[in-house]
């Protein structure tokens, strides 16, 4: 006996399915600490609504692709031991033929068929991969550049040809709104200090990650883009510098979290869509460190709000001189990025090749990071908002790593706190109202502290924060600050109150 709701119109089932729309668990769990559990959800609403029937899956699809994720080290598919141009490697491959196919295929699968060219080339000639008489360390590193050519070269490729090929068959690609890529850890060791040392000749990762980028975003023009990555996987996918001088004192530092937004009141469409591009023209290796390439997915668009989640730093509290040593961090790169370098002859040039004009608001996310690690002073110039969260979340999972040995290891609780009360320190003492004038009129609008949601914190923040008070600042609920006019030598700036959310 068919149900009633089978009657109702396409438009009103629809909409009724809507209400199933609970939002992407990227967004839900992005303020705890970065983990595979960012991209898993135990409510699939949408999902099991799809297994009702053919109808209904055909019509909750642009639902459930609205929320789009990838994960960049899943299983291989058996068609792609059928790739001809994987076989033409002389790797262990069925020997029929098979063509590519797919409205996306032809410019990313000549870029492939290149990539894949040099590769069997560099693996064919390279002597630090064949000879057994070579310095150890080579050694490693060319078994290091091996995996990558046999293993994420091809990988970088057939994932998105999938998943692309996917979405144009269901005509759901300008469906996609949000995206999700994320990994676990890619390789079992790294070429440098600084990994983009490599990215020229030996991790040609960085390379795959340009086009990977590029590509995806001539077919999509999603409005939010989020990488979840180990620290060093991180910078790869990004093609940015980091520095891993101090890594191992951060062992609990599983996974790092990028968070790109667009301006949400912007609905122009992406002016890459559709596009054709050489690949092989693309930056994609930093020139320094800090510094971003010129094809990075942080240049690709227009970003109104990046943020940053860096996890615990829990275990470097239990080493010695903690406070000298850094997480392999992007911060540090998006600073420079937004941060004028002065030139101070013909041969010093800025390295990172271009701003980030249209960035205005940062989120920062970590757990109890070190105050050497955050200082906002180049960045307040730049941004209109600041969001920060030093400490665990007041939710169950927040909760426990307070209350777990294991995690707390060495560290004492009370460096950790004192710590967090030092970033804020610091940053209040440069917003504060009494150290504003018309000279040195802030460009922030609004800072952000979630940690004052934490009663145990509240009166000692309080005390921290007591300088971003009236005529100046005002305090619209609790850790939410605004500016209401730009110093109190200022009689009036008009003191619109409607101009700031309040939520």
């Amino acid at each position: 006996m068919t149900s009633p709701i089978e009657n109702l119109p396409e438009e009103l089932l629809v909409q009724i399915f809507g209400y199933l729309d609970h939002g992407p668990p990227s967004l839900l769990n992005l303020r705890e600490e970065p983990s595979l559990k960012l991209v898993a959800s135990d409510l699939k609403p949408l999902k099991h609504t799809s297994l009702v029937s053919v109808r209904w899956r055909r019509l909750t699809l642009p639902l459930l692709f609205k929320y789009a994720r990838l994960q960049l080290d899943a299983p291989p598919r058996p068609q792609w031991s059928e790739c001809e141009v994987c076989r033409d490697g002389h790797l262990d491959r069925p020997e029929e033929g098979w063509i590519e196919s797919g409205p996306y295929a032809n410019g990313i699968h000549a870029y492939h068929d290149e990539i894949m060219t040099e590769a069997f080339s560099q693996l064919s000639n390279e002597p630090t991969l064949q000879s057994s008489h070579v310095d150890p360390m080579a050694e490693v590193q060319g078994e290091l550049t091996r995996h990558i050519l046999l293993h994420w070269a091809p990988r970088f490729y057939h994932i998105l040809k999938d998943f692309l090929n996917l979405l144009t068959c269901h005509e759901l690609a300008l469906k996609v709104e949000s995206f999700v890529l994320y990994t676990g850890p890619m390789l079992s060791g790294k070429f440098d200090r600084f990994p983009h040392r490599a990215g020229a000749d030996r991790d040609w990762r960085y390379r795959c990650a340009a086009a990977f980028w590029r590509h995806l975003l001539s077919v999509l023009d999603p409005r939010r883009v989020v990488i979840l990555a180990p620290p060093t996987d991180l910078a790869c996918l990004t093609n940015c510098a980091i520095d891993t001088f101090g890594d191992w004192a951060f062992g609990d530092m599983e996974y790092h979290v990028l968070d790109l937004r667009l301006d949400a009141t912007s609905l122009s469409p992406s002016l890459l869509l559709g596009t054709t591009f050489q690949y092989s023209t693309l930056d994609h290796t930093p020139r320094r460190y800090p510094g971003i390439a010129g094809s990075s997915i942080l240049h690709l668009r227009p970003w109104h709000h990046i943020t940053i989640g860096e996890g615990a730093f829990l275990k470097a509290y239990g080493t010695y001189e903690y406070f000298e040593r850094g997480p392999p961090s992007l911060i540090y790169s998006i600073k420079d990025c937004l941060t004028p370098r002065p030139t101070y002859s013909a041969s010093v040039q800025r390295m990172t090749p271009s701003c980030l004009p249209s960035l205005r608001k940062l989120s920062y996310i970590a757990i109890f990071p070190f105050a050497e690690h955050l200082d906002f002073r180049e960045l307040l110039p730049q941004l209109e908002e600041l969001d920060l969260q030093l400490a665990p979340t007041l939710s169950v999972a927040g909760s426990a790593i307070l209350n777990d040995p294991q995690r707390i290891g060495k560290a004492e609780l009370q460096d950790c706190w004192s710590e967090l009360v030092t970033v804020y320190h610091k940053l209040a003492a440069q917003l504060a109202t009494f150290r504003i004038t018309t000279k040195n009129v802030p460009y922030l609008k609004r800072l952000v502290c979630h940690d004052m949601g934490r009663a145990t914190l509240r009166r000692e923040l309080d005390e921290v924060f007591i300088g971003l008070c009236l005529p100046v600042w005002c305090e619209l609920r609790t850790g939410q600050y605004v500016r209401l006019k730009g110093s109190a030598e200022i009689d009036d700036d008009g003191g619109d109150w409607s101009r700031f959310d309040a939520t």
